[in-house]
């Protein structure tokens, strides 16, 4: 069952709920989310309205996370490939050592 949690994101407060995630996770995302606000408003000083920087921020964070799933599928095809180059070493190994046993 998810938790509800009172978090505040820069001057507001909001009453949150999150699936897999338990209060103290939401509570540094939340925080996360604040530290990001306040980087790109010093980065950003001609915007004052909260609404754009908010979108900056969501922006930024999937940006961040499309980085980190190229990054995890170019892992993960390398550890595919790697596996299966094994594979066929170890095929190729018991072969020939099944031949040798055969030719004794």
């Amino acid at each position: 069952m998810n938790e509800k949690v009172e978090v505040q994101i820069g001057s507001r407060r909001l009453v949150v709920e999150m699936e897999g995630f338990i209060p103290m996770e939401i509570s540094a995302l939340a925080q996360k989310v604040t530290e990001r606000m306040s980087e790109l408003q010093g980065q950003h000083k001609n915007v004052a309205d909260t609404s754009k920087i908010a979108l900056l921020v969501a922006l930024s964070f999937a940006a961040e996370l499309e980085k980190e799933r190229a990054a995890h599928g170019l892992t993960k095809r390398v550890m595919e490939n790697k596996t299966e180059q094994l594979s066929q070493s170890l095929k190729e190994s018991l072969e020939a050592g099944a031949s040798a046993a055969d030719g004794a």
